[in-house]
């Protein structure tokens, strides 16, 4: 199954900006359009700053591969070309110049995902529709991915109970960018409460994605009295209720 290809876009740019000659800063920055475009949203110096926050917050022990990434990317390492810099790092760090690459590729690899999860918009979109009438329930699953991605199809539970459904992917209607695939489900009665505020109707759908996906839901509620409530897990599910 295939990678994330914006994770792999990004991967690829990290390597190249890590040849680049001279000192690691904006002016090298400047020549690395997807970090540019994507992760600083067109401003290079916001760009910048994501890869020093992830340098703070990831960095710090010097032995980490992180570190080693930007060791021999050339922040505050001497050394016009990436070869120079192995030197060095190999030097102060008493390895062999090979050692240092495979801590350094290790740390791109890393870096890749750090970046990539910063990302809100470029990511799986999952979608749940509820409408209830007069006790009965229809509900909808909506999921888009981007094209490329690696795909699992989400598993859907309808109070407490498994929903085996096929979910194909076709490309979407709306953008060129996301394959999408929809299932629904129809007519599902209202839970008799045993205590006011029980759960009547409950929707779980569980998908697991190598990027988290972002949530959105919408309900329509005839019976007077009814609220939907949504919940999440970052990696893993979302869950609509209806209670009253």
């Amino acid at each position: 199954m295939k990678d994330d290809p914006l994770r792999r876009e990004i991967l690829a740019e990290l390597r190249q900006l890590r040849r680049g000659p001279g000192e690691f800063g904006m002016e090298r920055m400047a020549m690395s359009e997807m970090l540019t475009d994507v992760v600083g949203r067109g401003s290079i110096e916001r760009a910048y700053g994501a890869m020093l926050d992830a340098l703070v917050r990831h960095g710090a022990d010097t032995e980490s591969d992180i570190r080693a990434y930007f060791d021999t990317s050339g922040f505050q390492t001497p050394g016009a070309t990436l070869d120079a810099r192995l030197k060095v790092y190999a030097e102060e760090h008493h390895v062999e110049q090979r050692t240092g690459l495979r801590r350094s590729d290790r740390g791109a690899e890393k870096l890749s995902h750090i970046l990539r999860d910063t990302l809100t918009i470029e990511r799986p979109w999952g979608k749940i529709v509820v409408s209830e009438m007069d006790g009965l329930v229809v509900a909808g699953v909506i999921v888009d991915v981007l094209h490329g991605s690696q795909w699992r199809r989400p598993h859907v539970h309808i109070n407490g109970e498994y929903q085996e459904r096929d979910f194909v992917l076709h490309d979407s209607e709306t953008s060129e960018f996301f394959a999408t695939a929809q299932e629904r489900f129809d007519n599902i009665p209202l839970l008799p409460p045993a205590s006011p505020g029980d759960d009547e109707f409950v929707i779980e759908v569980f998908w697991v994605m190598p990027v988290w996906p972002i949530w959105q839901t919408g309900t329509m509620l005839k019976t007077p009295g009814l609220g939907a409530r949504l919940t999440t897990e970052r990696n893993s599910s979302a869950r609509v209720s209806l209670w009253r």
